[in-house]
């Protein structure tokens, strides 16, 4: 989104809608002065105490919070306004500069000294003659000495900071875009690499390059593909995604939830660069078409389910072309807040600074699961007593939840899963505790909208473990509950849309934890892959408890190995090995 915060250091150019604000010398007596001035001290205190027991604890994982105030950093007190107002300091403060501007120095230290660390979007234009650069002409080195100054001055300044350039490349606004440079992502690649190169001869080391796109291409095809465009590990510390709810503000645009905005480009970030840490470098809600508080507050649900990637958030605060504050309503402001509170959040800018998310491949997540041999037929009743249960799959770890907006401890859902297996069946029995067992109304191909088992196989041991869609050996099936009355439990399948011929399967009620039972059983030879079952043979493999409460709807979901994409993606499977 486009800056305007039109200022630099030798030469201010107003912005259009700029904030007068009254010396308080003038609006206030000294009392009442001091008396604000202690209420900022009270709310330093507080978020200093806040962000150290958050650090104290390193098992509560950390999304870092951030803020875009215009007049910040050259006027500080945008920002001291912004910690009284939440209730908690940024890790990182935002803004803009154009080309006619020297590094800023002075701004990136007030911004340091708070506390935070710098983040640039350096915009490669004039804000006052837009089309005097062109990234024809930064490729072929007509502007290397000034990045070079650029270059210096943030070797200089030393401390770490942020520098997002060619942001938003694949929305048709800027001169840096992909679609006013011949439709050529190899082009806004070479632009990206000549700066960052400058900054490397000059060993300007502290600099972390974000390079961030929208999280809608526009236009939408496949020349502006973001994937496309990315430079390469070596010229990228953080990946940024802009996106904005711009709810029912404009004529195209339409209500939009964070999960809806970020979370698919997001895990395609995250499996393309994995161990680059990703950022939502702008980000905010509109008030019209819904609601902006309950927006606010589904956040910290979603960062600790199936939005685990985000490492950090950079709200923008200005009333623009909607008024995105955070203030834009009491009943926002008081739910930023409140959301702020979340431990998950903090404004550590040493923290920051020093940010490495934990890399963990593919390869390495990749968990196993032992299907004992059957030595006799399993009577499918419910009764789990003929299960040997020495290989379980358990699920009961806030680790396992990875869809859904909220999760109440184990007694709201959590289990435990056997399989076994013979010439004959697959079998597959479960013990779930569940404060509102068997809530499931749904049929055939919506029975995962409810209490269910949703596991995913593939039968094909030679296929490729990476492959992102499903093949003609890969199944899902959903094992329902049932609702415990008229509707039944069923067994379904979505590739060959039927119940499996020969399927069984149960669920009842239990009381010690409360939940339910279920038992099923699937002939291998429903599956058209022709399996032969043998002791050590090893298949692609997962599962999901699906949670229904009061709302008779799915809100929550478990899932043992992979993501949220687990029924679509088998590269995040795990292995089914037959004992």
């Amino acid at each position: 989104m486009e800056s305007q915060n039109l200022k630099c250091p030798i030469s201010y150019v107003p912005c259009p809608r700029s904030i007068v604000h009254s010396p308080w010398s003038i609006v206030f007596s000294n009392f009442l002065l001091w008396l604000c001035l202690l209420s900022f001290t009270l709310v330093g205190t507080l978020a200093y105490a806040m962000s150290q027991a958050a650090e104290a604890n390193p098992g509560i994982r950390q999304v870092f919070i951030g803020v875009f105030r215009q007049g910040a950093p050259d006027n500080m007190n945008y920002i001291t306004k912004y910690e009284e107002q939440v209730g908690a300091k940024p890790a990182t403060i935002m803004w803009y500069q154009d080309w006619a501007c020297p590094f800023p120095s002075a701004d990136a230290k007030k911004v340091t000294d708070y506390g935070a660390v710098p983040h640039i979007v350096w915009e490669a234009m004039y804000w006052t003659y837009p089309g005097k650069i062109t990234i024809d002409d930064i490729i072929a080195g007509k502007w290397d000495g000034y990045i070079r100054q650029w270059a210096k001055g943030a070797k200089e300044f030393g401390q770490p900071l942020f520098l997002r350039i060619g942001h938003e490349f694949n929305v048709d606004i800027y001169s840096w875009s992909v679609g006013r440079n011949g439709k050529d992502p190899e082009k806004f690649i070479k632009f990206y690499r000549h700066v960052v190169d400058i900054f490397k001869q000059e060993k300007a080391s502290n600099v972390k390059w974000v390079w961030s796109f929208n999280n809608y291409s526009n236009p939408d095809e496949p020349w502006n593909n973001w994937v496309d465009t990315y430079p390469g590990d070596a010229y990228v510390d953080w990946i940024g995604i802009d996106g904005y709810n711009w709810g029912k503000t404009q004529s195209w645009s339409g209500w939009e939830t964070f999960l809806g905005l970020f979370r698919n480009q997001m895990r395609v970030a995250h499996k393309l660069w994995l161990g680059k840490p990703i950022m939502i470098a702008e980000f905010s809600c509109a008030e019209k078409g819904g609601e902006k508080a309950a927006w606010l507050k589904d956040l910290p649900g979603s960062l600790k389910s199936s939005m685990r990637d985000i490492d950090l958030l950079i709200w923008f605060d200005v009333d623009k072309e909607v008024d995105w504050r955070i203030k834009s309503s009491k009943e926002s402001l008081a739910a930023y807040q409140e959301m702020l509170k979340d431990q998950i959040f903090s404004g550590s800018g040493e923290a920051l600074a020093s940010y490495q998310p934990k890399v963990v491949k593919l390869e390495q997540r990749r968990k196993t699961i032992i299907a004992d041999q059957a030595k006799q037929a399993i009577k499918i009743d419910g009764n789990l007593s003929d299960w040997p249960k020495k290989n379980a799959l358990v699920m009961k770890d806030k680790a396992f939840f990875k869809e859904g907006l909220g999760w109440g401890g184990l007694a709201d859902l959590s289990g435990t899963v056997y399989l076994m297996w013979d010439e004959t069946n697959l079998y597959l029995a479960a013990e779930i505790t569940d404060n509102y067992p068997l809530s499931n109304k749904q049929q055939n191909q919506n029975v995962w909208n409810g209490d269910a088992l949703e596991m995913v196989l593939g039968l094909d041991p030679a296929a490729d473990p990476t492959r992102t869609s499903f093949g003609r050996k890969d199944y899902q099936i959903g094992f329902s509950t049932g609702d415990g009355k008229d509707n039944l439990p069923i067994i379904w399948n979505w590739q060959r849309r039927r119940i499996p011929e020969g399927g069984e399967i149960v669920a009842k009620k239990k009381s010690q934890p409360f939940g339910y039972v279920l038992e099923a059983k699937v002939p291998w030879s429903f599956f058209k892959a022709k399996v032969v079952p043998a002791s050590g043979l090893k298949l692609g493999f997962d599962i999901a408890f699906d949670d229904a409460d009061k709302a008779g709807v799915r809100e929550r979901q478990f899932i043992w190995n992979g993501d949220y994409y687990f029924y679509k993606d088998p590269s995040v499977w795990g292995i089914l090995e037959l004992e």
